[in-house]
């Protein structure tokens, strides 16, 4: 029957395929709502479902398919079945009616669009709900102890729900019963639903009748005798409410949220009951003190408008002194740039200057040398020139320059004297 079931609700085509990267995408984001969030949806054999698990890791969940696929039989069992116990027809029914009722969900007919029948059968529906707040403990004072030992794992987990064990030749075709398991155990893995008989081909699963279900419950969390003390340990558990009629308040107005084609039957004043149903009242002295608390926040809001325009008018006031300092800088700036070129450039001439006179000075040192050199070859000339002067070779030079002066200032007269003579 599961995979009959499996089968029809089997989704093919590019439709489905979107769906599952949208659902894909919104599992990857971070965050969620702090507190106990929804984290499995256990069924066990309920209606067309064997051994069905929903996993929700981050409180959201789509249920997408064709009609009669069992989208509402999931949202029935989840909301309100397993929340609050209440088994009557017009609260299975997401259209608020009385024909079906809780033997259909558990043993079948053979007059819905869906048609299973079974003599005996249990039933398991169950929510485990995972406590995601980092700082702070659980509702309840069991988990709240666990979790200030520093064993937050065994107070991580909550898990409510109901087993219905049917029978159709009992005089009572259903019996209930209700549990939490508030001890972190987790439904499947220490605490098992079904049960495995035979080995090989006859191998074979079957839910643990309600007997063998409340001994392993034992130690592990609470077996409630009564629909209204699943409430009230719901409500405190869960949700942390010291009432039980905030739970139940609830509770209707997740009904109302859970009827199909909400938004086409909305009306104002439907709006505005259900606004009513689901606001708490406020006392005239809270509305007091909201109200000096709206008027002291416009007051500081005020004041904060006037401290902003002081600062913005400071602010603009410190730009102009800025640009103010960074033009004097800048002239500052020009200025020294100025007398650093004029500087540069009286260095630059000293260095030139100094220059030139190293190079005369060099010159000097040279002609300095070259005349002591000159004075010593005219002293050895001298010296030379006296030795000469004392020489026989000196004076027959000297004798014979005299004469060949004679001679030449006789052969002058002599021209002369022709001269004159013509």
């Amino acid at each position: 029957m599961q995979r009959a079931f499996e089968s029809l609700i089997t989704w093919r085509g590019s439709a489905a395929e979107a769906l599952i990267q949208q659902v894909e995408l919104l599992q990857a984001q971070a965050g969620g709502p702090q507190g106990y969030r929804l984290r499995r949806i256990i069924l066990t054999n309920f209606w067309l479902y064997g051994q069905q698990e929903f996993e929700i890791p981050h409180g959201r969940l789509f249920l997408a398919g064709e009609n009669a696929s069992g989208k509402s039989t999931v949202l029935t069992a989840a909301l309100p079945l397993a929340l609050d116990g209440d088994l009557r027809p017009n609260r299975l029914d997401t259209f608020g009616g009385r024909e079906r009722h809780i033997e259909y969900y558990v043993l079948g007919s053979d007059k819905s669009a869906t048609p299973f029948n079974y003599e005996r059968r249990t039933s398991y529906i169950a929510l485990e709900f995972e406590w995601c707040h980092p700082d702070q403990p659980p509702f309840t004072a069991e988990l709240r102890q666990v979790w200030e030992k520093g064993e937050r794992e065994k107070a991580r987990f909550l898990t409510i729900g109901i087993s219905l064990a049917g029978n159709v030749n009992a005089s009572n075709h259903i019996r209930t019963m209700r549990f939490l398991i508030t001890d972190g155990s987790r439904l499947g893995y220490d605490i098992p639903t079904v049960s495995e008989s035979g080995s090989g081909a006859n191998r074979e699963r079957r839910a643990s009748d309600q007997a063998r279900f409340k001994q392993m419950l034992e130690g592990h969390g609470i077996v409630c005798e009564t629909q209204d003390e699943y409430e009230r340990q719901v409500a405190r558990s869960l949700f942390g409410f010291t009432e039980v009629k905030d739970f139940r308040k609830l509770i209707d107005l997740l009904l109302i949220l859970r009827r199909p084609n909400l938004s086409s039957e909305l009306s104002f004043s439907r709006v505005h009951e259900h606004l009513k149903q689901s606001l708490r009242k406020i006392p005239g002295e809270t509305t007091q003190r909201v109200t000096g608390t709206i008027e002291r926040i416009d007051a500081i809001q005020n004041e904060i408008d006037h401290i902003q325009e002081a600062f913005n008018s400071c602010q603009r006031l410190h730009q102009v002194q800025q640009s103010l300092t960074l033009a004097e800088a800048k002239l500052a700036a020009c200025d020294y740039t100025g007398a650093q070129l004029a500087e540069n450039g009286v260095q630059s001439q000293v260095n030139r200057l100094r220059r030139d006179l190293h190079h005369a000075e060099d010159e000097a040192t040279r002609a300095l040398a070259r005349r002591q050199d000159l004075v010593a070859e005219g002293q050895q000339v001298s010296g030379q020139i006296k030795a000469l002067e004392g020489s026989e070779g000196l004076q027959v030079a000297e004798r014979l320059t005299r004469t060949r002066t004679r001679v030449k200032e006789t052969t002058e007269q002599a021209r002369g004297q022709e001269q004159s003579l013509l």
